[in-house]
């Protein structure tokens, strides 16, 4: 599930909110990863929260800065702290739908790499 952890003494933990993502970004720094995919049950990060703005649509791309930025302001997509570690290795983040896979999706990624190429894969 991805929400489960465990203790030092192998006990069975939440990893609380984010700690999932969190987690896959710290492994994916470590392991100096290509990039990091984060999927939940919205398709990437979107405009606004579709629950409640039917019209949102889904930001093709992110500068980590964007991103951290509207977690911070309260998008649920992303822990605020998920970036952190990624940022400075220059590791891109995918962001998918679990239940529509083949939705276009969120990239998130360096500045440079967002307005030179449009993408941050």
């Amino acid at each position: 599930t991805g929400f489960l952890g465990a203790t030092e003494a192998g006990e069975t933990t939440l990893l609380g909110r984010g700690g999932s993502d969190l987690t896959a970004a710290v492994l994916g720094w470590a392991l100096e990863a290509e990039r990091v995919e984060i999927w939940s049950d919205v398709d990437g990060v979107m405009t606004a929260d579709p629950r409640l703005v039917p019209t949102a649509e889904t930001l093709p791309r992110l500068t980590y800065a964007e991103a951290t930025k509207l977690a911070r302001e309260g998008a649920k997509v992303l822990h605020p702290r998920t970036l952190e570690p990624l940022e400075g290795a220059g590791i891109p983040v995918y962001v998918g739908n679990t239940l529509r896979p083949d939705a276009r999706g969120t990239w998130i990624g360096p500045a440079e790499e967002v307005e030179q190429t449009g993408t941050a894969a």
